[in-house]
């Protein structure tokens, strides 16, 4: 059977400028070296208050729900904070990529951090199984891998659903938190319309969070017209805003 491409013609092609991958097609950085991880932590996991929900959570387990990806930068600054509690909750971290990078891409994130431990061999060899399956495949879209906390009492699941986010979303299970990480609404603009924002909804719960780097006037609305609470906060670095909040409502 010939492969499927699942993304019809569209050509994701990546080039390297100052040792980082920039998609052309989108036009934007995949991460930046210099502060990647810190501007990560502090707008998804500072944003959502990850750390405290993983300790305090009454529930059996907890689950990330991160839209883009990419390079993996947000699951492996989730999974440092993570391993790094005594007693965190089972934690399920589930994703979508609609253009799924090759590892020469993913493991540049291991050279523009050195000092990390980010992809090894058995997850980039996970990956790329899970991706020869969805292209030969592409109802077959799942990418699961664990990791075991070193107490033996904890595992942190990773589930990443390949392809596009109408038929993505509607794959994930009820979602605690929300990393909103598309490239920028003027380049992505799937990704952050009302009908994936609906998509979202449908996912959370009240109480649910999200966090993201956007504060594009057209999102804020979007979400408080879901019933979500918005608010703007200082953005990263020389970033002026950003935007967190939580679900109010269902209705």
């Amino acid at each position: 059977m010939e492969p499927v491409n699942p993304r019809n013609n569209l050509k994701n092609t990546i080039e390297f400028k100052d040792g980082v991958p920039v998609s052309l097609l989108f036009d934007d950085v995949y991460f930046s070296k210099d502060g990647g991880f810190e501007e990560s932590n502090y707008v998804f996991l500072e944003g959502n208050r990850v750390t405290e929900k993983l300790e305090k959570t009454e529930k059996s387990n907890f689950r990330i729900g991160e839209l883009g990806f990419g390079s993996g930068l947000n699951l492996f600054v989730t999974l440092e904070i993570w391993k790094s509690l005594d007693h965190p909750k089972p934690t399920e971290f589930i994703s979508l990529e609609g253009y799924p990078l090759p590892k020469e891409i993913l493991l540049s994130l291991n050279d523009s951090y050195p000092k990390k431990k980010l992809w090894f061999d058995e997850l980039i060899l996970s990956y790329e199984k899970a991706l020869e399956i969805w292209q030969i495949d592409n109802s077959r879209n799942l990418w699961t891998y664990t990791w075991e906390h070193s107490n033996l009492r904890s595992h942190f699941d990773l589930k990443v659903f390949f392809g596009d986010i109408k038929h993505c979303l509607p794959q994930f299970p009820e979602i605690d938190v929300w990393y909103l990480d598309g490239f920028s609404p003027g380049k992505n603009p799937d990704m952050w319309s009302q009908e994936s924002l609906r998509l979202l909804k449908t996912k959370s719960i009240p109480g649910t969070s999200f966090a993201t780097f956007s504060s594009a006037g057209f999102l804020r609305r979007g979400l408080t017209e879901l019933g979500f609470v918005v608010e703007k906060k200082k953005g990263f670095g020389r970033k002026r805003e950003m935007i967190s909040g939580y679900l109010e409502s269902t209705e």
